[in-house]
């Protein structure tokens, strides 16, 4: 009679123990990470200092910008926002990472680079 008390009250107390566990595996949806673009920096003029020398960059709206150099104001537009917010106007190439760092390229060559406000 003893062995059968025993044996229930540890029957009673291991129930509260037991996992009930799904033998289902869940379906898993994997996305491809969705790039976020760079933000413009506020319509305003800025100068950036830069491994080359300075370099003044006026944000005239968010599509536009205009670069002074090489004595006269360059235009610019807007061509990609992701990895890099990058600005094009014939020759000239001004890119802004979203750290705020700058470069320019002119035909190709980079004359401007690790730009900083």
């Amino acid at each position: 009679m003893m062995r059968t008390l025993i044996l229930s009250s540890l029957l009673l107390a291991l129930s509260s123990c037991i996992l009930l566990v799904d033998d289902e595996p869940r379906q898993i949806t994997v996305t491809d990470p969705q790039p976020v673009p760079i933000p413009s920096p506020r319509p305003d003029t800025y100068t950036y200092s830069c491994n080359g020398g300075r370099l003044v960059v006026s944000y005239v709206d968010n599509n536009t910008v205009r670069v002074f150099y090489d004595n006269a104001f360059q235009t610019l537009t807007l061509t990609r926002v992701t990895p890099l917010r990058t600005y094009v106007g014939g020759s000239f190439v001004w890119e802004l990472d979203r750290n705020g760092l700058g470069t320019f390229r002119v035909g190709g060559t980079l004359v401007r680079s690790n730009c900083r406000i």
